[in-house]
């Protein structure tokens, strides 16, 4: 998970968890040469104990030698916000703030201390939602920058050790609280659990084995079939009945969600894909129906085709950016921009992640959003010559109804990045480049922190 050089941020809460991995990690670097840091994000739900929590972390940051990096954000009011709740709310800041600062400040990697009792806890909440085969999956080990290296471990070693070990660490009181769907797993449902089987955990632990192996089967299934019958044209995703009809119902729910969730934001659930199984393999060759958030499923004759007819909401507004996090609410979406350290490794593969020469697009100042206007061009990474904005999104079958809202990133009145699609030739990175901005555009979220 760690190797020699790399530079490991912990998300360090100040529990008894986070505390013992960033001890082991210290213990570790002794033999192996890495750097180690931490990040901490304050709630503000605790009042004095969550400025205790924060208090404890800079301390041992300072006692230990590492950098540390803190983020204070109500929770609470973004909980309100988004119609979260206050755990997924914080759960959903957390993990935005460790890979911004990741991101920011170069770390390779985000070591978080989840052990083998999450891995049960999530499994039972999942299931008492109604989550289907998908959700049942084990938390992976290790993801894009993301590592866990306790997860193979149980939360009783791991105080075990912090005890034989005298490592310092804080309780958080609202752990006992069991008007928390967590804690009320934890401490009602799997002692009842254990009672029955001492083995429980034992056993669900090797059940999420099996279950993550049939995930990945179904996953390969899906990923084939859509390589091979789902088909773009004209803003349109065509995908052809008779193949379809021939899945089997997971895939088939695989296949349908991934196309849905794609088109919009919009959580697809196995309802929506039943309907859509009426529509395929009802005897009428030409059906219509309408899903949340304006996608529409149309059956006719062969294919089956999903569009999204949006009301098309014009934006004529010009919308400057800084450095950091800008909300723009007329195009629903947040635009982070970051200036970097040093030209990145890799590149992710989404489009909604750019990165620019800084010294290309001249005075920052002059960083914008908008929207197109008659007469716009530019000219796109890889091809020989500008052109004219309106005939690239004709070549890109982007519809009509949808060019007016497409975001386009702007330095003055030229354009730097047509958001979502390409950036423009001229202020790539080169062998020339000395400083970077990396430019992501997700949808609206979460509100800004209160502070730092």
């Amino acid at each position: 998970m760690i190797g020699e050089r790399d530079r490991v941020l912990v998300g360090f809460s100040g529990g008894v968890d986070s505390a013992t991995l960033l001890f082991v990690l210290r213990e570790i670097r002794e033999k192996m040469s890495f750097d180690l840091a931490v990040a901490h994000v304050n709630h503000l739900l605790r009042r004095e104990e969550s400025e205790r929590d924060e208090a404890f972390v800079r301390e041992t940051a300072r006692r230990y030698g590492v950098a540390c990096f803190v983020e204070r954000v109500d929770v609470k009011a973004c909980s309100r916000s988004t119609g979260l709740s206050v755990q997924h709310a914080g759960r959903d800041i957390r993990y935005r703030f460790f890979n911004e600062t990741a991101e920011r400040e170069g770390y390779t990697k985000i070591a978080l201390a989840h052990n083998l009792d999450d891995q049960v806890e999530t499994f039972l909440l999942r299931l008492a939602k109604g989550t289907g085969i998908r959700g049942l999956s084990s938390i992976p080990p290790s993801r894009e920058k993301i590592v866990r290296p306790f997860l193979t471990t149980y939360r009783w070693e791991i105080e075990s050790y912090a005890t034989a070990r005298s490592i310092p660490f804080v309780t958080d009181s609202s752990n006992d609280k069991t008007v928390y769907e967590r804690n009320y797993i934890r401490h009602r449902v799997i002692p009842l659990l254990c009672e029955l089987n001492p083995a429980f955990k034992e056993k669900v632990v090797s059940l999420l084995g099996d279950l993550t192996a049939m995930n990945s089967f179904f996953e390969e299934k899906k990923r084939a079939f859509t390589e091979k019958n789902v088909r773009m044209t004209e803003g349109d995703i065509r995908v052809p009945v008779g193949p379809l009809m021939k899945l089997d119902d997971e895939t088939f729910f695989r296949v349908i969600s991934g196309i849905v969730a794609g088109m919009a934001p919009v959580i697809p659930l196995r309802e929506h894909t039943r309907l859509v199984k009426k529509v395929l393999f009802s005897r009428r060759p030409n059906l219509r129906l309408d899903l949340p958030e304006h996608v529409r499923v149309r059956k006719t004759y062969d294919n089956l085709i999903f569009t999204t007819k949006r009301p098309a909401a014009r934006v004529t507004e010009t919308f400057p950016l800084g450095e950091g996090r800008t909300r723009i609410a007329a195009l629903g979406m947040d635009a982070i921009v970051t200036v970097l350290k040093k030209t990145p490794s890799a590149y992710p593969k989404d489009n909604f992640t750019a990165y620019f020469d800084l010294d290309k697009l001249g005075p920052r100042d002059r960083l914008a959003v908008r929207t197109f206007r008659q007469g716009d061009r530019f000219h796109p990474l890889g091809i020989g010559k500008p052109v004219k904005l309106k005939d690239f999104f004709i070549a890109r079958k982007i519809p009509l109804e949808s060019r007016r809202r497409v975001p386009l990133l702007v330095s003055g009145d030229v354009i730097v990045w047509v958001v979502g699609h390409r950036i423009d030739e001229r202020f790539k990175l080169d062998d020339s480049t000395r400083g970077v901005l990396k430019v992501m555009v997700k949808r609206s979220c979460q509100p800004p922190s209160i502070s730092n």
